[in-house]
């Protein structure tokens, strides 16, 4: 009898007429592909604090001799300008309404009818609480001529806003630049970047902070001004040297390195800023390398018109500030600028090392 090899069985097993076949195993269960985690959207302030750009209804203003429409976040001048030229008071860091600073504020609002103001730029720190950003802003609103605040790094948002909303009704030349990001002129555009960089630096736990997307944002505000651009907001942009508006009475330069990079893409020719005391009383280059000369027509300029503030700060340059100002004046080949000090000289020698705040 011939033998079958085990494997041969199990061929004819398997190919057996009406066998079925060995069903296969189960198969694994599928995972999930793991989805990468989008990342977060870019922070972006309160609108409340940093105000979007918006369209609305137009309303007619009259501020003095001068009509302006304010539609959503711009507010344009619809007169003329004298002489073809804006000029610009420009007062920061009040702190308080004390009645020294209100003194101060008076004389810098006699010193601007003087010069024939066209309006005047609080660039921040008009106060800590709704009563003292009111007590100030009243002084310079009987100036009779549109008043544009910012919110600096002092101003608790609830209480500002409060403030700016008791202000609009009482006088009706007080605006916000909060929310109102662009003031368009026929000689120069006015545009705004409120709050501050640096959360550090906040004095309200509802202090206005802005985010790298602010100033993303503010690059499509910029590029749709059609006049020359001064840029007002409390910080200046991060700069270097001993002159610069950024500069401590440590000697370290502070300002926001974002800002500097959109001033510089967007070519903003001027600006007004404030926060740093020390380096009030001056106008730079964007760099912050130079220090311009007062009264003289600039391609240029930045500006620290120095603290409104009637307390005695030692300033970088070896003098003394007990409350100052500035005027810019924006022409079609440039702009100059000058400085009030009030009840006090300017120091010996520019570029000299506070001894102290």
């Amino acid at each position: 009898m011939k033998r079958f090899s085990i494997l041969s069985l199990s061929l004819l097993v398997v190919l057996a007429p009406g066998c079925e076949k060995a069903p296969p195993p189960p198969a694994e269960p599928q995972q999930p592909v793991a989805q990468p985690t989008p990342p977060p959207p870019p922070a972006k302030s309160d609108p409340a604090c940093v105000g979007p750009v918006t369209t609305g209804t137009p309303e007619k203003i009259v501020v003095g001799d001068e009509t302006w429409e304010l539609n959503g976040s711009t507010l344009s001048l619809k007169s003329a300008l004298k002489d073809g030229q804006l000029v610009v008071g420009a007062v920061t860091d009040i702190k308080e309404d004390t009645e020294e600073n209100k003194e101060n504020l008076k004389l810098l609002v006699a010193w601007f009818k003087k010069h024939k103001a066209n309006l005047i730029v609080v660039a921040g720190d008009t106060g800590e609480n709704q009563g003292q950003v009111e007590g100030a802003l009243d002084v310079l609103a009987a100036a009779k001529i549109p008043v544009l605040n910012i919110v600096g790094n002092r101003e608790g948002k609830a209480d500002y806003r409060k403030a700016m909303v008791a202000l609009k009704a009482k006088h009706g030349n007080v605006f916000d630049l909060d929310v109102i990001r662009r003031v368009d002129t026929p000689v120069a555009d006015i545009v705004s970047m409120p709050g501050y960089f640096n959360r550090a630096y906040l004095h309200n736990d509802d202090g206005c902070l802005y985010y790298p997307a602010d100033i993303e944002a503010l690059g499509g505000i910029l590029k749709a001004c059609d006049s020359p651009v001064v840029l007002v907001s409390h910080g200046p942009p991060k700069q270097e040297g001993v002159e610069a508006l950024d500069r401590t009475a440590e000697g370290e330069n502070r300002g926001d390195p974002g800002l500097a990079k959109a001033m510089a893409e967007h070519k903003v020719p001027y600006g007004i800023f404030g926060n740093f005391h020390e380096a009030g009383g001056r106008a730079t280059d964007l760099s912050g390398k130079t220090r311009l000369e007062e009264n003289k027509l600039h391609p240029a300029l930045y500006m620290n018109p120095g603290p409104a503030d009637g307390v005695r700060w030692i300033m970088n340059d070896g003098g003394e500030s007990t409350g100052m100002g500035g005027l810019l004046t924006i022409k079609k080949d440039g702009a100059a600028y000058v400085i009030e000090r009030l009840h006090q000289k300017p120091g010996p020698a520019k570029g000299k090392k506070a001894k102290g705040k």
